[in-house]
């Protein structure tokens, strides 16, 4: 018999790819389209529902598990070997807070599943994995992020999140349940939402070298993060769920990036050297060079990239590196995917897309 899992949010680019990574596995997979939007009006980041034509053994449900009695119904039906909850929140704006706020009592929580495990006889035969992102280290300043380090943000919803971390550690050292937190930070991908700054880079560069816009618009240049691949990520979110016994892990490159590197790689794919003038909003990216014949409808001297002060967040003072020694150790987990591979890939597929609208505006 193959083996049974559920995964929450489906339709955001870690469910999609750890899906994808489960059926090569031969697992059956059933997915819950609970994918919420960053922002007001945001459509879900992967087609779901193209899993399930790819493989019979997938199973998307569409249902609404606001309420206790349907989800427990749900897992006493699937009685599921192993759950992935995707589903947590990182909302930045006071204006995504707000529009976003209700839908945060009607997402799964860690305590709601993993209550459901315990009340329909599963505690012994589910194992559990939260994402509980990096943003719950947001208040340390010039720290090293470890496991045992998981305080922080002054964002409203982060209540909820610190609320759903220490649940499963509450149900993992109480009922013996096997239950862990994954400490995620920045993974990108093709898949990534469009407000994300990645995808706002990869995206805005790519309609410019096509003509479609003239400036990409940015915060601050100077942020650093540490990016990897997404579909990395959900390897080890699998393998957290397969050793002996549950523990949580911080998974993260171990390497830092400006969000200027991130625009240099990628202009770079798309044919374009840049020089940066300037300081704090005055900052801007300046064609320096043309040495591809993506960017042939650009000349030297064209400003390609400005700051946007109303993109910058009062918080970005805060900087946290992450320690992935623990994951490297016990799991043997290590990114695949460089950071300049990833920029290619995910450059690649917006210049594809780019290039149709441009061919749709011109022949119509």
């Amino acid at each position: 018999m193959s083996k049974v899992a559920l995964i929450t949010s489906i339709a955001g680019q870690d469910g999609s790819y750890l899906a994808e990574l489960l059926l090569k596995k031969g697992y059956t997979v059933h997915g819950i389209n609970r994918h919420i939007p960053v922002v007001a009006g945001e459509q879900n980041e992967f087609p779901a529902e193209g899993l399930m034509l790819q493989s019979p053994d997938f199973h998307l449900h569409d249902e609404n598990f606001s309420d206790d009695a349907s989800l427990n119904d749900l897992l006493a039906t699937l009685r599921p070997d192993e759950i992935y909850n995707l589903g947590s929140l990182r909302q930045t704006t006071a204006e995504c807070l707000r529009a976003c706020y209700p839908p945060m009592r009607a997402n799964i929580s860690a305590l709601r599943m993993l209550e459901g495990i315990r009340s329909q006889g599963l505690a012994n035969k589910t194992r559990y994995y939260h994402a509980s992102p990096s943003e719950l280290c947001g208040l340390v300043n010039a720290m090293t992020i470890n496991e045992m380090v998981t305080s922080g943000l002054c964002a409203p919803q982060t209540i909820a999140l610190i609320s759903d971390f220490w649940t499963v550690v509450n149900y993992r050292e109480t009922f013996g349940m096997y239950a862990c937190n994954g400490i995620l930070f920045n993974h990108e991908s093709p898949r990534r939402s469009e407000h994300f700054v990645t995808r706002k880079i990869s995206i805005g560069l790519a309609n410019i070298t096509q003509g479609l816009e003239q400036c990409l618009y940015l915060g601050n240049l100077n942020a650093l993060r540490d990016w990897g691949h997404a579909r990395d990520y959900v390897k080890m979110q699998w393998s957290m769920l397969q050793q002996d016994s549950p523990e949580d892990f911080v998974i993260a490159t171990g390497v830092q990036y400006t969000v200027r590197q991130f625009v240099t790689f990628a202009a770079l794919e798309l044919g374009i050297k840049l020089r940066f003038v300037g300081k704090g909003t005055e900052e801007k990216g300046v064609i320096a060079a043309i040495i591809s014949p993506i960017a042939a409808a650009l000349k030297v001297g064209d400003v390609v990239v400005a700051v946007d002060p109303r993109y910058i967040r009062p918080a970005e003072k805060c900087k946290a590196s992450a320690n992935p020694v623990k994951a490297r150790h016990k799991l043997g987990w290590g990114p695949e995917t460089s950071l300049q591979d990833l920029v290619i890939e995910m450059v690649q597929a917006d210049l594809a897309s780019a290039k149709a609208v441009a061919r749709l505006k011109l022949y119509g």
